[in-house]
């Protein structure tokens, strides 16, 4: 008779009301740029000065041709999709991104902790200049697990869209 009476509208934390005020004034955010944007003319119903026609009005006046649009499109297109494999290779070039690979204490696992490059003349070696990745638990060796970035939603769909209007301003136009 002493059990604990546990009401299904009940819950633990705090953590739902703040998900539904954060995605309630998400919305509301969104639903007033839409509205700006509607009335400013962008999706083609109302005349303002974001309507299609007024824009290439507008930029046909400042000498904005095909070629400069598909040219910048293509720039967009090429910076999404070399963006990571700069970045990576600008990483792996100064030691960053990297962790241990000593193993741990019990044997079971990898440290995984930061490491440091460190670079120095090696008397073992013939007073050749040796890299020694060095982590936070005290770890030295002669090689490390590098982390890529790899590309996220956002990026991959700036590449689709621009590739999408690439063709079509090729292609169709």
């Amino acid at each position: 008779m002493n059990e604990q009476h546990i009401d299904p509208g009940m819950y633990t934390g705090n953590a739902q009301p703040r998900n539904r005020l954060y995605n309630f004034g998400l919305t509301m955010v969104v639903m007033g740029a839409s509205f700006i944007l509607y009335y400013l003319g962008l999706f083609g119903t109302v005349d303002g000065p974001l309507t299609p026609a007024n824009m290439g009005a507008a930029l046909s006046g400042l000498g904005v041709t095909q070629r400069h649009v598909i040219m910048v499109l293509l720039a967009i297109l090429i910076g999404a999709l070399s963006w990571n494999w700069i970045f990576n290779l600008t990483s792996a070039f100064i030691g960053a991104r990297m962790t241990c690979k000593a193993m741990g204490k019990d044997g079971d696992g990898v440290c995984g902790a930061a490491v440091k490059r460190t670079r120095h003349v090696s008397k073992r070696s013939g007073g050749q200049t040796v890299v020694e990745y060095v982590c936070t638990h005290g770890h030295r060796r002669t090689e490390a697990h590098f982390h890529p970035v790899k590309k996220g939603p956002i990026s991959n769909t700036a590449c689709l869209a621009c590739l999408a209007f690439v063709l079509i301003a090729v292609f169709c136009v």
